[in-house]
């Protein structure tokens, strides 16, 4: 018996519903995935190469660290967002996450203490 015999004796109803059933739960599976690896898994991971390139890497080659970073990011990424979030895109939201770790080693708080501390000493520096 051909497949698309068996399939067309089903009833359209029947299909639609397990149609509708198949992308409901595709949708969940991707939904617990996302969820279980998630963002944070990704930060706390980006923060891993973000110290091991501290050590690969002599002071003063910021840029080399960061394409180095960015390039392991990118394949904890799922294939299919790789295609939508560019280079650049990872870079400012790799800057973002550096700024909370620089934040948090400056007092053991998330607090904004780095950015005020970089006014106040720009102000201090204007005033002599």
């Amino acid at each position: 018996m051909d497949i698309w015999a068996a399939i067309g004796a089903i009833p359209e109803p029947v299909l639609v519903v397990l149609l509708i059933i198949f992308v409901i739960l595709t949708i969940y599976i991707i939904y617990e995935n996302a969820k279980i690896k998630g963002l944070d898994g990704i930060r706390s991971q980006v923060y891993q190469y973000m110290l091991k390139a501290e050590h690969m890497y002599v002071s003063g080659e910021g840029r080399q660290k960061l394409k180095y970073v960015v390039s392991r990011a990118r394949l904890l990424l799922p294939g299919w967002l790789r295609f939508f979030i560019t280079d650049d895109a990872l870079m400012g939201l790799m800057d973002i996450w550096f700024g909370e770790v620089k934040d948090l080693l400056d007092d053991g708080k998330v607090n904004n203490s780095t950015s005020l501390e970089t006014k106040d000493d720009t102000e201090d520096d204007l005033e002599e």
